[in-house]
């Protein structure tokens, strides 16, 4: 009988703590719970961005007798000249910008020319007419007029024709020029 009172106690304790749990549980008043309608809104701007990569560089000439011209295309970044010019080493490059942004249309404009003076001066200044080109990011490279639609990543390249007049005093030679990127 000690064995059978033994196992009663247990299951009576355990029958005490099963309901004790149980009135503690239903002694808890019931949680409210209220429902309401939020609204979450984002909106993506791209950076507005215009960094210039390379310079543009006509190379190294000699002035001849004649007047004449140099020419770095901008499409294909290649050099040729003209009239009494002739072109020395592989130097010349077209500039170029990287762009990214606008959501509906880019417009292009700047500089249409550049003057280059000689630094320390003492020397005619010369003249350069500019041509832009442009391409996106899987796209091909095409001359440049106003507009511009975008597509990722854009590449701005701008080249020239140079007036180089007859027997030019050696030196070096810059000017400046303005590239404006528009994103709408």
């Amino acid at each position: 009988m000690g064995i059978r009172g033994t196992r009663s106690c247990r299951d009576a304790a355990r029958a005490l703590t099963i309901a004790a749990a149980m009135a503690a549980a239903m002694s808890c008043a019931p949680v409210q719970a209220a429902d309401t309608n939020v609204t979450a809104n984002a909106a993506i701007v791209r950076p507005n961005t215009l960094i210039k990569t390379d310079d543009l560089n006509f190379g190294t000439l000699v002035s001849g007798p004649t007047g004449g011209t140099v020419t770095v295309n901008p499409v294909t970044n290649a050099r040729s000249s003209g009239g009494g010019v002739t072109l020395v080493g592989t130097t010349a490059q077209r500039a170029t910008f990287q762009g990214t942004g606008g959501i509906f249309l880019i417009t292009v404009s700047g500089s249409t020319s550049v003057t280059l003076a000689r630094i320390g001066g003492g020397a005619p200044n010369m003249t350069a007419s500019l041509v832009r080109a442009a391409s996106t990011s899987g796209g091909g490279i095409a001359l440049l007029g106003a507009t511009l639609l975008p597509s990722g990543v854009q590449t701005y390249y701008i080249g020239g024709t140079l007036t180089v007049p007859a027997n030019q005093p050696a030196g070096d030679y810059s000017g400046t020029f303005t590239l404006t990127v528009n994103y709408l």
